[in-house]
């Protein structure tokens, strides 16, 4: 398993490596990206503020909505004692309140949470929590009201993957190792878990047996119970993506020596999008932005076109079907959100922008992986360049999280 996670890190590296030198290429040609106009117009509507509300402007880290417009994050507080920081998870409800779903301000229960929170169309919140006072590991959910225990390190597992995914129903998806090891996919709603793989037993790909290897990446569970996830098969132990449950999977990208992929989003109709590298025919290097429902692949955008981006963040796919992702230009240092394939024309905003009287910092738009629901709105985190911010330093940074919905 070491040797295994240490052949993925060299990649990645190899990875990073090659991307960096996309980095001179987008330079001089950022500029004119971001200043393109938006020609699908949205309303940007702030729902959570580190000024107003109170929270640590560098704390904040992924944001999800669901279908009523609530909108579930991450971010962080310091006590009133200002003794201690803390991290919460929080629900910007779509009537105008703040729901706080858990904080542990005295850090006595809790430590620190994940980055991305999943939330279902309840407003039920999931996410992996670090435990004090003896760093055990939870997988949660909570509502505002309570906490639901779906697993815990104390109880049968030795770690947890800390990215979780939660449907209508309540199911919690997550990947952790047991405490003999064995690596694997689990689900739950607080009453008993479902083993959906294990990297020690076959299973069924495709109708044949097979055996994956184990990692803890985020998986993807959508109100249909199915599970799509991004797995290598021993043992060759080459990533694809997976869709399934309880032992009998679908392939929807092969394994492949040649190309690497992250963690997929599933919508209801069993369509994947997740972000894929490789190099082409040519030897150039490629990011991608893909939807693929096992049979056909369709690429969103990627690098070897008009899209002059760094690379890519990983999408969110909606049940029509629709794409959103963000990008990184500049070796990195600016963003942008986009709604689809056209770098100018599906442009949502971008670094250097105006947004609640301020201006949008260079990389401070952060779009992960449930920012867009069925109605075509969106939720991100911008850190802005604020004059008007008190500040003891620098430029004055805040952090707020907003809602974009498409004028129709």
């Amino acid at each position: 398993m070491t040797q295994r996670r240490r052949v993925r890190g060299h990649a990645l590296a190899a990875e990073h490596f090659v991307r960096g030198a996309l980095a001179i290429f987008a330079l001089g040609l950022f500029m004119l990206l971001a200043a393109t106009a938006q020609a699908a117009p949205h309303t940007f509507t702030k729902v959570a503020d580190s000024a107003r509300d109170n929270f640590n402007p560098f704390s904040f880290t992924c944001a999800s909505i669901n279908n009523r417009g609530d909108v579930a994050f991450k971010a962080g507080r310091t006590s009133s004692d200002g003794l201690n920081s803390f991290d919460g998870i929080y629900r910007a409800n779509a009537n105008g309140t703040l729901t706080t779903i858990v904080e542990d301000p005295a850090r006595k229960r809790f430590g620190f949470f994940s980055n991305s929170p999943s939330m279902n169309n309840l407003g039920d919140v999931s996410f992996a929590a670090n435990l004090q006072p003896n760093s055990e590991e939870a997988i949660l959910r909570g509502d505002g009201r309570k906490l639901t225990t779906i697993a815990t390190t104390e109880k049968g597992f030795n770690f947890f993957g800390f990215d979780t995914s939660v449907n209508d129903s309540g199911e919690v998806a997550f990947k952790g190792e047991l405490d003999n090891f064995d690596e694997g996919l689990f689900s739950g709603q607080g009453r008993g878990l479902t083993t959906h793989y294990l990297n020690s037993s076959d299973v069924s790909v495709d109708g044949q047996p097979a055996r994956f290897g184990g990692n803890d990446s985020r998986p993807s569970i959508n109100n249909l119970g199915q599970i799509a996830f991004d797995e290598s098969i021993q043992p060759e132990f080459h990533s694809g993506i997976f869709a399934g449950r309880a032992g009998s999977f679908r392939t929807i990208e092969a394994p492949d020596p040649n190309r690497s992929v992250r963690a997929p989003v599933l919508n209801d109709g069993g369509t994947a999008a997740f972000e894929t590298t490789f190099f082409d025919e040519t030897g150039q290097f490629v990011d991608a932005i893909v939807t693929d429902s096992g049979p056909t692949q369709t690429t969103v955008a990627d690098t070897t076109g008009s899209f002059i981006a760094f690379f890519f963040r990983p999408p969110s796919i909606n049940n029509s079907g629709e794409v959103a992702y963000g990008a990184f230009f500049d070796g990195g240092l600016s963003s942008g959100i986009f709604t689809g394939p056209d770098p100018k024309r599906d442009l949502l905003i971008a670094s250097g922008d105006k947004l609640d009287g301020a201006t949008v910092s260079s990389g401070g738009l952060s779009f992960c992986e449930e920012g867009l629901n069925d109605s075509g709105r969106l939720a991100f985190i911008a850190q802005l360049d604020d004059p008007s911010t008190p500040t003891n330093c620098c430029p004055p940074p805040r952090t707020a999280v907003f809602v974009a919905t498409p004028k129709r």
